[in-house]
């Protein structure tokens, strides 16, 4: 059980969201949906189809669990006992392909098939020696068809290393607990991973880096490397924590819309897991940890449902590393180091620049976004932006291959670019009747379930609908920092929308959870 005269990093918010999580699950014994954590179907029935994301949150009950961290109201039986309901609850959701679904019926998501095998497994690992071997093998058998499923299958629709560090390590988990070699589809789904990671030490989301997923591809890559160390991961884990160490802010916030994502959740789990061995993991873990405290990056206290889990999982994690390691001295972050200096990450179109008093960040290739702060403040200027009559939106935010840069001088940067339209857009009845049809009859084929989700990828998020506007932003650092903006072939029917710093424009679910800057 927990001391609560012992501080435990992480374990207030997990304490505080704990009865919320045991709250989605269906508890009643008789109920055809016994067992099942999407309480959006069972219990208010407002949905056709359950979203299998909610079974990984047995993983998190069992690292409490295991760390002895368990609050006092929970006791051990009665984890045990919720974690035999999930297992059960999640047999009920596996497809005939051996799939779990997420946004639509029948839709096979390869991440969540992933999420959930990895979290179960886990879970098996961590609770082996309180249950009988015939629990054991009878769990191992519910996640072997997500397994098979993983092992025949791949995500097509954009590279998205989260989702595939995740699928990776739990195919080594499998290969552990099992014996069942797994190596040439671990090595397969690696040899993607590394194909379209930086050498800038960042992993591709979309079209780009994005600091927010990479903490949770950390959380993956970490425990793979833990599973399967002949994997070499390690020095590639390192450079990928020197490129996050940018990307923490003097204000205790963290990511945001120079990511290819937008996103600004840290998720702590495996920065936590490294903070014994690596002195940037251990720097990023202080930092981390005051940031949480404080609600200064977004964390486990601001996610929703849909994102709930895994966050609550890392935080579980986290906070039995947080008890279990010794420090090594650990290094200063890039804000934090005397002088003035840029570091410029080429690949991803990322400057941060530090000088006396501000630490500014900018994203050349999402057409010169801007954050920039002091150590209690945030100024944030996301791009160049107009309207059309229609009330669309057109902006140089979108990641364009069609920008240009120049330095001016070695403090003036010239970003040059066409302004990109941008409609805000949501699924009209009809249309979900669409995807609902499309739910029942498509969706059950691999390779029109395959087409389907590259249109809806290239219609959300990369799609690029190029106008005859050029916008041109000239940014000055130093002390004299400033950002002027022109256009220099204005459209007839366009008109310049000013004094709207903050905006995103780019569908991504992940996006917008609240921090405490955004209150100030």
């Amino acid at each position: 059980m927990q001391d609560s005269s012992l501080h435990v990093p992480y374990y207030d918010d997990v304490q505080s969201v704990l009865p919320r999580v045991l709250s989605l699950f269906d508890t009643n014994i008789i109920s055809t949906t016994y067992g099942i954590g999407d309480r959006y179907r069972w219990a208010w029935k407002g949905t056709d189809f359950a979203n299998g994301t909610f079974q990984g949150a047995a993983h998190g009950m069992a690292a409490l669990l295991a760390g002895g961290l368990l609050p006092s109201w929970f006791p051990e039986t009665a984890v045990l006992n919720r974690i035999e309901g999930i297992f059960e609850g999640t047999s009920k959701l596996i497809r005939k392909n051996g799939s779990l679904d997420e946004i639509l019926p029948n839709e096979s998501s390869y991440c969540v098939t992933a999420l959930v095998a990895f979290d179960l497994l886990r879970v098996i690992s961590l609770v082996r020696t309180a249950i009988k071997e015939e629990q054991v093998q009878r769990y191992l058998g519910i996640v072997s068809p997500l397994i098979s499923h993983l092992s025949s299958n791949r995500e097509s629709h954009g590279i998205i290393s989260n989702h595939l560090s995740v699928a990776a390590a739990a195919l080594a988990r499998w290969h552990s607990e099992t014996g069942e070699d797994q190596t040439d589809h671990i090595d397969a789904v690696l040899a993607v991973i590394l194909k379209h990671r930086s050498p800038e030490g960042w992993f591709r989301e979309y079209e780009g880096a994005d600091p927010g997923y990479q903490s949770l591809t950390m959380d993956y890559l970490v425990d793979l490397d833990r599973v399967a160390p002949e994997l070499g991961l390690q020095p590639k884990l390192a450079e990928a924590l020197d490129f996050l160490s940018w990307c923490c802010h003097p204000d205790g916030s963290y990511g945001g819309l120079y990511g290819s994502r937008n996103t600004r959740f840290l998720y702590p789990a495996g920065i936590e897991e490294l903070a014994g061995t690596i002195p940037m993991a251990a720097s990023m873990a202080k930092f981390m940890r005051r940031s949480h405290a404080e609600r200064s990056v977004v964390g486990l206290a601001a996610m929703d449902d849909s994102n709930l889990i895994p966050m609550f999982n890392s935080f579980c994690r986290a906070a039995v590393a947080a008890t279990k390691k010794t420090e090594p001295e650990g290094q200063s972050l890039p804000f934090e180091r005397e002088g003035s200096e840029t570091k410029r990450f080429d690949d991803a179109g990322l400057l941060f620049h530090r000088s006396s008093g501000a630490y500014t960040v900018i994203n050349w290739k999402k057409g010169g976004v801007v954050q920039r702060y002091s150590e209690k403040s945030c100024q944030v200027n996301a791009g160049f932006c107009a309207r059309d009559r229609k009330g669309d939106w057109y902006t140089g935010q979108l990641v364009s291959d069609h920008i240009e840069t120049e330095w001016l001088n070695s403090e003036t940067l010239c970003v040059k670019g066409p302004l990109l339209k941008y409609h805000v857009a949501l699924p009209s009845s009809f249309q979900m009747i669409v995807l609902r049809l499309l739910g029942l009859t498509a969706l059950r084929f691999k390779c029109t379930r395959n087409a389907i989700k590259k249109i809806l990828v290239y219609l959300l998020i990369t799609r690029k609908r190029v106008s005859g506007a050029i916008f041109k932003r000239t940014i000055k650092l130093g002390p004299d920092f400033s950002i002027e903006d022109t256009w220099d072939v204005p459209v007839a029917g366009l008109e310049r929308v000013e004094h709207v710093n903050s905006f995103q424009a780019i569908h991504m679910a992940s996006q917008g959870y609240w921090q405490c800057s955004d209150d100030r």
